[in-house]
C-alpha cells in the first residue's frame, strides 16, 4: 500500500497537482469575470444614461452626462481588472510553489518522523 501511495503521489498526483494550480488562475478569472469586464470596458457605469432633450443645453446635458457615466464605468472595471490580473498572478505564484514543493513532502514527512524519533 505504502509502494502504491508513491507510485501515486510521484505520478497522477503531481499531474494532478499541476493542473490543479492551473485550475486556480481559471477559477479567479471566472470569479472576477474578466472577459465581461473587457468587453463592457466603455459601457456606462451601472448602464446610467441620460436621454438628450430637444434644446441645445439638454442634448449638452446629455453628453456630459454619458461621458462622465462611460468614464466612471471604464475606471471601475480597469482598476477591477488590474486587481484580477494581481490575484491571478499571486494565484499562478502559489500553484507554482505548491507544484514544485509536491515531490518534497513525503521526503520532508519522512525526514522529520526519522528526527523526532531519534532526538
Amino acid at each position: 500500500m505504502l509502494f502504491e501511495f508513491f507510485a501515486w503521489w510521484y505520478g497522477p498526483g503531481w499531474i494532478f497537482a499541476w493542473r490543479e494550480s492551473l485550475g486556480w488562475v481559471k477559477k479567479v478569472q471566472r470569479s472576477f469575470s474578466a472577459d465581461v469586464l473587457l468587453h463592457t470596458l466603455f459601457s456606462p457605469w451601472k448602464r446610467i444614461v441620460s436621454l438628450p432633450g430637444r434644446s441645445l443645453d439638454e442634448k449638452f446635458k446629455g453628453v456630459i452626462d454619458n461621458l462622465v457615466s462611460r468614464t466612471i464605468g471604464f475606471f471601475v472595471r480597469l482598476f477591477t481588472l488590474l486587481a484580477a490580473f494581481l490575484v491571478m498572478i499571486l494565484a499562478g505564484l502559489a500553484g507554482l510553489a505548491l507544484a514544485i514543493v509536491w515531490p518534497l513532502v513525503p521526503v520532508v514527512i519522512v525526514y522529520l518522523l526519522a528526527r523526532s524519533i531519534s532526538g
